[in-house]
């Protein structure tokens, strides 16, 4: 079926659209979450969270194509679990006395500028070159999806992923010949 269909039949109060429409989209919403986060039982809930977002403002969504929407929720309920986890880090108390193996200060400081470094340098990306890294590199889309979404051949995905990494290279080669003089 049309995932137009099946978008206004859900809508309309049809629960066997509804449940197609997660399953048709469960999995990429949860390969997104579970490459964000790293762990399973994490992604497995938010992933929920994202379709229960979703079903309580459903009236409110216009469009033919649910996927796109529903990776920008799971996203920004990523954004929300690390944001909160760096806040309120959950601490084990326990008599255990293993070594310390844990990042030391200055390896989260140079961690953190490196971060920013890349973050400055993606900004400095066209649209589309920054759009193709996130959707092939950190949430794992092949070049047909992503070419479906941006309306390009895989062929051209693959293109324009090859010049944003160039671009990027170049940005941060020049940022890095910059920072040492």
């Amino acid at each position: 079926m049309e995932e137009g269909y099946l978008i206004r039949s859900a809508k309309a109060g049809a629960r066997d659209a509804a449940a197609e429409l997660c399953r048709l989209h469960w999995q990429a919403v949860y390969r997104v979450v579970y490459r964000r986060l790293g762990n399973r039982a994490e992604a497995e809930d938010l992933t929920q969270e994202t379709f229960l977002r979703f079903w309580r403002q459903i009236d409110r969504f216009e469009g033919d194509r649910l996927g796109p929407y529903l990776r920008t929720i799971a996203l920004n309920l990523c954004r929300n679990r690390l944001r909160d986890s760096h806040r309120h880090p959950e601490v084990e108390f326990t008599e255990d006395r293993r070594p310390d193996h844990s990042p030391s200060a200055e390896q989260h400081l140079l961690a953190s500028e490196e971060g920013a470094r890349l973050k400055a340098a993606l900004a400095a990306l066209e649209p589309d070159q920054r759009r193709v890294l996130e959707l092939r590199l950190l949430e794992g889309q092949s070049a047909a999806a992503v070419g479906r979404e941006l309306g390009r051949t895989p062929e051209a995905v693959r293109a324009l992923q090859y010049r944003a990494l160039l671009r990027l290279r170049g940005i941060l080669a020049a940022d890095a010949a910059g920072g040492e003089g």
